[in-house]
């Protein structure tokens, strides 16, 4: 049975009979009764039901679906135009008649991905701006262009020499500002964006513009990238005179910003902190150390202990610190808190899923990173964690100090034990490049002997090295002035050199002496 249709109406074609139908046209009775009746058999076989002649409420419905066909070109225009936002045939607007006059010139706006606009035209522009809102889009549109310090340094002096409103208009694009310099990190190194952010705000002191606090923000996180103490004490300072609190976003993201993960990847560009300048920004500096506690204004004093993403990353940064002291005293603290006398139930699938368990266990891993193994006995010995449910790595680091286990030893304990004295020995046969082979018909595989898998001059020399560690310690400080991380400062220029292109040989020049007539 096949249905086709056109402007006339639908036509139904029965495959058994070969006989066509139209829907739209009447039939009579007669004729429909006869046709019924003839649907028994046909050449001797059962003959197809036709759709014209089945129930009438079948009947009813393909009449239905034959006044939608008809009605489809009005549907079609009503769904047009109820998606359509502005339909052709829309009144005009109230001011979509107005002539500009010839003596109103209006400043053209260049687009921010086209190219950059020399400073003499933008200033050009800018004097040409006739209101607020047109000056402000002038700044905008050149501060999306900037690709280097010295673009941005640019557009602020050229606004800084025209009076104080154009002076305002850079208070209030402080997002086009960060964007620009979040630009240039594609161009020149952190520490140039952090010297073009403390440019900026000196020149707004002297001038008296407001500095906005996401500049402040903004410079904390530069400077804790570039390792800079001096920068993190100023911008501090900024935050701690305004009296702004400062949120937990970026708490954790400056705390990030000391590239303490365990994996080494911020490493690779911030480098690592030397750990007694990190810990004076932590702690306190140095020499801040005789003000009151409440005029000092080190990372320790925006800190809010009753909310978790902040004791988080707090506990993180003082165990790669390896201050076992202050974990300790933070974990006193928790001891006695509201989150762990009073345990709130969280949305998570994990197994330590209360406030109380989640803090537990978070004390207990970073102490164990910060090589307090004692104390990190202690904790698991007063908290209600199975030493089943932890990492393979905290297991790994508490069976280092197995002699301070006292009450938590168990059978679980004994066996990891012995897992772990494998995973060491294959450790130290894969640095002195050996591996085990069974003896041949031995049935303990205790009996063999070593066999080499490497040059033993190489492998002497990799143990020779300075620089040669059995486990990787991302994420640590370093003491003392011999390591500076992944890449020392001192070589970072070479570290981000470009690659120079080859030069073509030039095509050498031959002197021609042309000789006149004779």
């Amino acid at each position: 049975m096949a249905i086709s249709g056109d402007g006339r109406g639908m036509m139904l074609e029965d495959a058994s009979s070969a006989v066509t139908y139209s829907i739209g046209t009447p039939k009579k009775r007669t004729e429909l009764e006869r046709q019924e009746r003839s649907n028994v058999v046909v050449s001797g076989r059962p003959k197809r039901w036709r759709i014209d002649v089945q129930l009438p409420d079948l009947r009813e419905s393909l009449e239905s679906l034959e006044q939608l066909w008809q009605d489809k070109d009005k549907r079609l225009k009503v769904l047009r135009t109820l998606s359509n936002p502005w339909p052709k045939d829309r009144h005009p607007l109230h001011n979509e008649h107005f002539t500009p006059s010839d003596t109103i010139i209006r400043s053209e706006l260049p687009q921010a991905n086209a190219a950059p606009v020399p400073p003499d035209v933008f200033r050009q522009r800018l004097l040409s701006a006739n209101s607020d809102k047109g000056a402000r889009q002038v700044i905008r549109t050149q501060l999306l262009r900037c690709e280097i310090p010295r673009d941005i340094n640019r557009v602020v002096a050229a606004a800084l020499v025209l009076g104080r409103p154009a002076r305002l208009h850079l208070a209030a694009l402080h997002e086009p500002i960060m964007r620009a310099l979040y630009r240039c990190r594609n161009n020149v190194s952190d520490s140039a964006i952090l010297d073009c952010l403390s440019g900026l705000r000196s020149r707004f002191r002297v001038y008296g513009i407001p500095f906005d606090p996401q500049f402040i923000q903004l410079g904390l996180k530069f400077a804790a990238r570039t390792r800079s103490v001096k920068g993190m004490k100023k911008y501090l300072h900024a935050l701690k005179e305004r009296r702004a609190k400062m949120t937990s976003n970026v708490f954790r993201a400056i705390i990030a910003k000391f590239s303490i993960g365990h994996r080494g990847l911020g490493e690779i560009r911030n480098g690592r902190w030397r750990r007694a300048d990190l810990l004076q920004v932590l702690t306190g500096f140095d020499d801040c150390k005789h003000l009151p506690p409440e005029e000092q204004y080190h990372l320790e004093t925006f800190l809010d202990r009753e909310d978790w993403q902040y004791l988080h990353g707090w506990i993180a940064v003082l165990a790669r610190c390896r201050h076992t002291e202050a974990i300790w005293r933070e974990w006193e603290r928790w001891k006695t808190s509201e989150s762990r006398i009073h345990p709130k139930p969280l949305a998570s699938a994990h197994c330590f899923n209360t406030t109380r368990l989640r803090g537990d266990y978070w004390f207990l891993e970073q102490m164990t990173y910060s090589g307090g193994l004692k104390e990190a006995w202690l904790i698991l010995a007063e908290s209600e964690i199975d030493f089943g449910a932890l990492k393979e790595r905290i297991r790994d680091c508490l069976l280092e100090g197995v002699e301070h286990a006292g009450p938590c030893w168990s059978e679980t304990i004994r066996q990891d034990l012995l897992r772990k004295y494998d995973t060491d020995l294959r450790k130290v046969e894969a640095a002195l490049g050996v591996h085990w082979v069974p003896s041949p018909g031995s049935e303990d595989s205790a009996e063999g002997h070593h066999e080499l898998t490497e040059d033993q001059w190489t492998v002497m020399e990799r143990l020779a090295a300075k620089d040669f560690k059995l486990e990787e310690d991302f994420g640590y400080p370093y003491d003392g002035e011999g390591e500076e991380g992944i890449v020392p400062l001192r070589d970072r220029p070479l570290h981000d050199a470009e690659e120079l292109e080859e030069e073509k040989p030039k095509r050498p020049w031959v002197r021609v002496k042309m000789h006149g007539g004779p």
